[in-house]
């Protein structure tokens, strides 16, 4: 008689409770626990009613990352009173580093403690710098180059062509679709205890 009861409960009934718990586990997923330079757990991809959320990667011995420190400053002062949060993540640093880091590259943002890796791993990132930046709901919208200035390593433009974390943030402000939605950064490779496969 259960099994007959079972079988009559709608099949779409069915559905979205499993559809309910799926997105359950991917909400809290979509928001790893991290640390600031004070110390202070963050949960820098939870909803507070921002646009969107920017991750940018860096580490402070990185030459092409610190080169970025200007235009970064410039595009957290152009989007953040539209909305937009930004953190720099630091991947490789301690606490005091990434602080002193800050205050000497005159970034006037919050910066995360990411030494286990687990926002690299969630954003994707591989290289410093590289931003990724996620919807209010965990999303990742984009991944990639601030611009295109830095083509390889060692060859850098006076000027970007294409600034494409700009555009990015536009597009969602915009309510557009973000295209292309990864681009290749060029940086420092971020550093991870996994095997080399050479």
């Amino acid at each position: 008689m259960a099994i007959t009861n079972v079988m009559r409960f709608p099949i779409s009934s069915i559905l979205a409770l499993l559809l309910l718990a799926f997105s359950s586990i991917s909400a809290t997923a979509a928001a790893p626990t991290v640390r600031d330079t004070n110390g202070a757990k963050r949960e820098p991809l939870a909803d507070r009613g921002q646009k969107a959320t920017v991750l940018i990667f860096v580490m402070h011995d990185c030459p092409i990352a610190n080169s970025y420190a200007p235009e970064l400053a410039r595009i957290a002062g152009d989007y953040a009173p539209r909305g937009i949060e930004f953190f720099v993540v630091y991947t490789a640093e301690t606490p005091q580093q990434a602080a002193a880091h800050l205050a000497e590259y005159k970034l006037p943002l919050t910066g995360l403690c990411d030494s286990e890796l687990k926002l690299a791993r969630f954003a994707g990132a591989t290289v410093v710098p590289e931003a990724a930046v996620f919807s209010r709901t965990g999303e990742l919208l984009y991944r990639g180059r601030i611009d295109d200035r830095a083509v390889r390593l060692g060859a850098v433009r006076p000027e970007p062509r294409r600034r494409d974390l700009r555009l990015a943030l536009d597009a969602i402000l915009a309510g557009r679709k973000v295209a292309p939605r990864f681009t290749t950064a060029i940086g420092c490779y971020i550093p991870t205890d996994e095997p080399s496969n050479k």
